[in-house]
């Protein structure tokens, strides 16, 4: 309902909107596709999603043979194997809150089955099984979010169409992985294997032809298929509206609902975005660490200029001319609220305008 608000909105003032950039929502593209709107969803959400699958249905095993039951765990390895819904299940026939995440859940049967408390995250990651342990001795959960990340990429700079070679790109990562590189020399682009003509089997992950990959082509297949993948053609990624939400959210935070100077409050995160949004860059460092988490992020980091706030100086300059009707220059920086608390929009704004940062 909001979008089909925003969209009418936009298009009464005059907008055309040819484009619209989301998260993987089917709902979103109906809307769009009635509106004759192309529909693009985002790259960096989609690796992600795909890694997180990946890890469910090849890398881990979450489900248990049929005739064992969570009463029958004596361990928190084989509590952590069981599905969320089944965990769900057993906390609904006895009693206990059924909601939280994994984590929560197997602490809550643990503790009720008075088996050793769980720690962290990581523990149950560790003590989980594996299905396939070449995957996760290679981590090719992560290596395929880059894979279709980087496919994404080329297929946008050569300007692709149509899905068909992306999907082809794509799904060859399984044969890529096994040591077969024959799809990879009909492919276009600069490819590593291709360069330094890698013979068959170099490289290789896991054995060609075998169970692992035989499962990673089917997975492949099966979720990144030329309808999934039109969306990706143009390699779009909206963390420019996440950044400026979270400028929003320090004017008008999610938690607290703001009636009547809500409008203000957006107006003054438009304004302190306007103004940040092309800082330049003072320095750029790598960053060194040991961590394997740390390493799989951007290693180099860019350290911008500090942030203005000219606009506040100028925005409470032009409140108080208009409250007094005299130059800004006579006026006193701070006036008590019960002076011009007959203007009532303009106070919300100054209100705003916090004097700890104008000098």
């Amino acid at each position: 309902m909001a979008l089909k608000q925003a969209l009418t909105t936009l298009k009464q003032k005059g907008l055309t909107i040819e484009e619209v950039v989301h998260d993987d929502n089917a709902s979103v593209d109906a809307i769009l596709t009635q509106h004759g709107i192309l529909s693009s969803k985002d790259l960096w959400h989609k690796c992600k999603k795909i890694m997180s699958k990946f890890k469910e249905h090849l890398q881990e095993k979450r489900r248990t043979p049929s005739d064992c039951s969570v009463e029958a765990t004596t361990t928190i390895a084989q509590v952590a194997v069981f599905s969320i819904q089944q965990l769900k299940d057993f906390c609904k026939e006895n009693g206990l809150p059924g909601t939280g995440n994994k984590l929560q859940l197997v602490q809550r049967v643990s503790l009720f089955l008075n088996l050793p408390e769980v720690g962290a995250s990581g523990e149950i990651q560790r003590q989980r099984p594996l299905r396939y342990p070449e995957l996760a001795a290679h981590d090719i959960a992560y290596k395929l979010k880059s894979w279709i990340y980087t496919c994404a990429k080329n297929a946008a700079a050569r300007g692709d169409t149509t899905p068909k070679m992306l999907t082809v790109d794509v799904q060859n990562a399984a044969d890529h992985w096994a040591g077969n590189h024959d799809i990879c020399r009909t492919l276009p682009g600069v490819r590593k294997c291709v360069v330094e003509n890698w013979s068959q089997g170099r490289d290789c992950k896991y054995p060609e032809g075998g169970e692992t990959h035989k499962a990673v082509k089917d997975f492949l297949k099966k979720y990144l298929t030329e309808n999934k993948m039109k969306f990706y053609l143009r390699a779009r990624e909206n963390f420019i509206s996440e950044t400026f939400h979270s400028v929003i959210n320090k004017y008008a935070t999610k938690r607290i609902h703001f009636d009547a100077s809500h409008t203000a409050r957006l107006a003054c995160a438009a304004l302190d975005w306007n103004e940040n949004i092309r800082r330049e860059v003072r320095a750029v460092y790598n960053r060194v660490s040991n961590d394997t988490a740390v390493r799989r992020r951007a290693r180099t980091n860019r350290d911008l200029v500090a942030r203005t706030a000219i606009w506040k100086a100028q925005l409470k300059s032009r409140v108080l001319h208009r409250i007094v009707h005299v130059e800004p220059v006579y006026l006193p920086m701070c006036i008590s609220t019960e002076t011009v608390s007959c203007h009532g929009s303009l106070i919300l704004l100054l209100l705003l305008i916090n004097k700890k940062n104008l000098q």
